[in-house]
């Protein structure tokens, strides 16, 4: 922690937020916007010792540090349950927390010993709570009035960049989310595989991908009509999902069809495709219970081709050599 009387001074405290309100501008996503402000925050404050807490868009009576450096980088990833800590007594009131000895406050939640004094500033946009940014010092009363200010001042500019941030990222994640099933889309789906294929080329680690297709589910559309059709891919996108490991992609490729992506698995690794037995499913509005049956088929990097074209034509093909196949075998699973 810089002393005090080192610190910079009220032009240069302008400076470093001309220089911060410029990097914040230019920055793309959330991850970017807390690296920045935590950067600014030590090398043109002097602030040694930063957190940056984030509410849950999910669980909103969650606060999740982020981001952290000196002193309380060991709490970045630390869940705070609402009310717990200063950084929920800060959000809570809506208003700067300053704290000038941690250790005698009896409403401290201590991460790090070495934490003797800290300030809090909620960070709130258009009146929505996002999160609080935090700053601590190793000694009793370390922050001047004018710290206090300024750490007030980058909360208030901080706390609309994220709300604008957090916008961007919804607006991106319904792009490239299927609105009927909320899996990824094939737009999704092939920068996933582009990024994987990138990374098996540095690594020389194998990738396999598959294309799906039912069997029958054309019958449901027609016999009774699009919403039990509709009802069923979502049923048959939650078993796909509950067969397949965190790691792995399930996309949903258009129509019927659905895409996997297999990080670090050779030709032989997905055992999953192997199982992939008929998916029965419930036919709304008659409760009918129906067999969807799955044809599928496979290609491997670098085995089948070192691009993404070369291996989705090689899945296709064999997808459809499975599908003839079953027509000749089969004739109840005809689309």
């Amino acid at each position: 922690m810089i002393p005090p009387t080192h610190r910079r001074g009220a032009t240069d405290a302008l400076s470093m937020l001309a220089t911060l309100t410029q990097g914040l501008t230019a920055a793309f996503d959330i991850t970017q916007v807390v690296d920045w402000t935590l950067k600014a925050l030590r090398e043109n404050a002097g602030f040694d010792s930063c957190t940056i807490a984030l509410l849950d868009a999910d669980h909103p009576e969650i606060l999740t540090i982020v981001a952290g450096a000196g002193l309380a980088s060991v709490s970045r990833g630390l869940s705070l349950p609402r009310p717990q800590g200063f950084n929920w007594m800060a959000l809570m009131a809506r208003r700067a927390l300053y704290i000038p000895d941690t250790h005698r406050d009896g409403r401290h939640f201590q991460c790090c010993e070495d934490i003797r004094s800290s300030m809090h500033v909620p960070l709130i946009a258009d009146g929505e709570a996002v999160g609080s940014l935090a700053a601590h010092g190793s000694t009793v009363d370390a922050f001047t009035p004018n710290d206090r200010a300024l750490l007030d001042v980058v909360g208030q500019y901080l706390a609309g960049v994220l709300a604008i941030a957090r916008l961007q990222d919804r607006l991106q994640k319904l792009a490239d989310t299927d609105p009927l099933t909320g899996l990824p889309n094939r737009r999704r789906f092939l920068s996933e595989l582009e990024r994987e294929i990138s990374r098996s080329r540095r690594t020389a680690a194998p990738l396999t991908v598959a294309l799906l297709d039912l069997d029958g589910f054309k019958s449901i559309n027609d016999v009774y009509g699009h919403a039990a059709g509709d009802s069923a891919l979502m049923q048959v996108a939650r078993t796909l999902r509950q067969r397949l490991r965190a790691s792995d992609v399930l996309a949903r490729f258009g129509g019927d069809e659905f895409a996997m992506l297999f990080p670090e698995t050779g030709p032989r690794g997905p055992a999953v495709l192997q199982r992939l037995a008929p998916i029965v499913v419930t036919v709304d509005p008659v409760d009918t219970l129906r067999s969807l049956g799955v044809s599928w088929g496979a290609a491997s990097s670098p085995l089948d081709g070192p691009s993404a074209e070369a291996l989705l034509s090689t899945a296709d093909a064999r997808l459809y050599g499975m599908k003839r196949a079953r027509k000749r075998s089969g004739p109840d699973l005809r689309k």
